[in-house]
Order: structure tokens, then sequence, then C-alpha cells
């Protein structure tokens, strides 16, 4: 059975799972949804919640969490007005609307709603904060200060591995993953950043086994999806690699990512016509994806299509010319012209 089916399965499973959940309680399916990472499903079971009782105090609430975990900082401030005004406030709302202050980029503003807090969460969002500012040291001394605070520290532990990850300091990253996986293993949050460590590490395979299991969680999540398909080529899985783009390519069939991951399909095949009618037809979305747009003119150069496949190509140099793909595209081009 090949790898996109077994992940069409998956998330056949998870829907048919959910099924299963409608006969109890509707907060406690959607809270069972959000405990799972499932973060679609709890989001859909919460609004039809709301739908029927706006002032539900437990849905709201979970629907504040369920944002953040989206990365939908910016409608957490409205629902958390929303709970204020049905009579809910839970103990760490100020946390819950800084977070949603952070994921809109108000890192000063998300600092002050910090206030005194000393647990752990509270440090983590303080070193977020820091990091916008780009105030590394701050950064650095309140991760530490989280290490040592009091509650859960899964969410520290591996905000603190993307940070070090960033900055490519590798043995910092290390140690905070290897804190993060003993925390929650299970959490997609330590799946990528452990993926995003063994990629460093040149462990291709462990990082698209962490990516996977991602994707078995999350059948919908992107990064982790793009995140595998670029960890099967290296790890020199090509078969992987194409039943991972054409699952993509299935579920996300206006993502011009996965319209440019389809076309790199043709073209290992040599199919350059292919590659050019699919890329042609999405000539507008893929205007400033790079990429794409390389791979575009390089199907106009094999087709023999010069002067447009230097048309194509010249905005990219324009913007990047030490771009290594753009350079072996522009000398081909130089090449055709010449001959």
């Amino acid at each position: 059975m090949n790898l996109a089916r077994i992940l069409l399965i998956g998330s056949m499973a998870c829907s048919l799972a959910s099924c299963a959940l409608l006969s109890g309680d509707p907060v406690e399916e959607a809270q069972a949804h959000y405990d799972a990472q499932d973060y679609v499903s709890a989001r859909g079971a919460v609004q039809d919640i709301l739908a029927r009782a706006p002032n539900n105090i437990p849905a709201l609430e979970l629907l504040a969490r369920i944002q953040l975990a989206m990365g939908q900082g910016s409608e957490v401030s409205a629902t958390l007005d929303r709970l204020e005004k049905a009579g809910g406030e839970p103990d760490d709302a100020n946390l819950l609307a800084a977070e949603g202050l952070l994921q809109s980029g108000e890192a000063q503003a998300a600092l002050a709603l910090i206030g005194n807090r000393t647990d752990a969460e509270a440090w983590r969002l303080r070193a977020l904060s820091a990091a916008m500012k780009g105030d590394n040291a701050q950064a650095t001394e309140a991760f530490r200060q989280g290490g040592d605070a009091n509650g859960d520290k899964a969410k520290l532990f591996a905000a603190e591995a993307s940070y070090y990850l960033s900055k490519a300091d590798w043995p910092a990253a290390a140690r905070a993953v290897a804190l993060a996986q003993k925390a929650a293993p299970k959490r997609i949050e330590t799946l990528f950043v452990a993926a995003r460590l063994a990629e460093v590490q040149d462990d291709h395979v462990l990082a698209l086994s962490n990516f996977l299991r991602i994707i078995e969680i999350a059948p919908l999540d992107r990064p982790a999806l793009i995140g595998a398909i670029s960890a099967a080529e290296r790890a020199e899985k090509p078969g992987v690699a194409r039943h991972l783009i054409a699952y993509g390519a299935q579920t996300r069939p206006q993502d011009r990512e996965f319209v440019y991951q389809e076309a790199r399909v043709l073209a290992w095949d040599g199919k350059w016509e292919g590659v050019r009618a699919m890329l042609q037809q999405h000539e507008a979305e893929i205007a400033d994806h790079d990429a794409a747009r390389l791979l575009y003119a390089e199907s106009l150069l094999q087709l023999g299509q010069v002067e447009t496949a230097r048309a194509i190509a010249a905005p990219v140099l324009a913007r990047s010319p030490q771009n290594a793909e753009a350079m072996r595209v522009e000398a081909a081009i130089a090449a055709a012209s010449q001959g």
C-alpha cells in the first residue's frame, strides 16, 4: 500500500473517530479533539456549540486555546472579550491574551500582560517577546528561568529548541529538544523541532520519520508535509517523496506550493511540456514563488523558447542574483542564446 493511501486512510480514520464521539457531551468531544491535537476538528466542534449557545463558557475558553494552537492569535482578543462578557475568565486569561498579541507581532503589549507571573508559561512568553524584539540575552535568560519554574514545560522546551535552531546554536538546540522529548514526546511542537534538529545533523531518515509522525497526528499540517518531502529527497527516497507530493496536491489543490511540487515530479520524468502547461496555468500565483518561476523558465528553455524563458527568469535573477539555481538557469539561457 503506498504512503499517500496510508495517509488518506489515516485521515478517514480520524473522521470516523470523530463520528464515534458525537454521542457524548459536545464540549467533551471538542476537548478530546483538542487533546489529540486535531485542532481543525476541535474548532469545528466548538463553533457548532457556539452557534447554538453563544455564551457557552467552556466552549469559548476552548476556542481561545484552539485559536492559539492554530496560530490565529489576532482572533483571540475578541474571543476572550466574549468569554469575559459571558462571565468566564480562566486563571491564565492574561497569558492567553499575551500569546495572541505575540502571534500578532505586538511583543511589548504582550509583555505588559504577563505581569509578575513566574510559572513556566509566563517565562516562555517572556522569552518569545524578547526574541521578537531582538534581545537575545533576555530571551536566553527567560528560557533559563522557565526551566527552573513550576508548571508544564513542554511548550517552553519546544520554543527554546526552535529559538536555538534559528540561532544555529546546535548544542543548545539539542539539549532543548531532548528536554521537550522527555516532557511531551508526542506533541507536534516537539516532533517538529526534533525533525529540524535531525535535518541539521544530516539524519534525514530521522527527520522524515518525525515529519511523518506529525502528519499522522495532523494530516493537513502543511509545514510538516513540506518538511517530509524535503527530508525524503535528502534521504534518497524518491518514491516516498512522490507519494507525499501526490498527497499534498490532492489535499491542497489550490496551494501554489503543491502546484510547484507536482511540476517538479513532471520535470523529474522529463515531461517538460507538462511542466510548462501546469505552471503557465498558474502563472499569476507563482509570480513571486522563485523556485516555481525558475522551473517554469527551465521548461520553456527545454522546449526551445529561449527568450520567453529569459523573460520569466528575469525577475528572480534581479531579486536574487546569487541564488544558485537562478545562476544555473541564467547560464543555461546564455548558452542556449549563443547556440
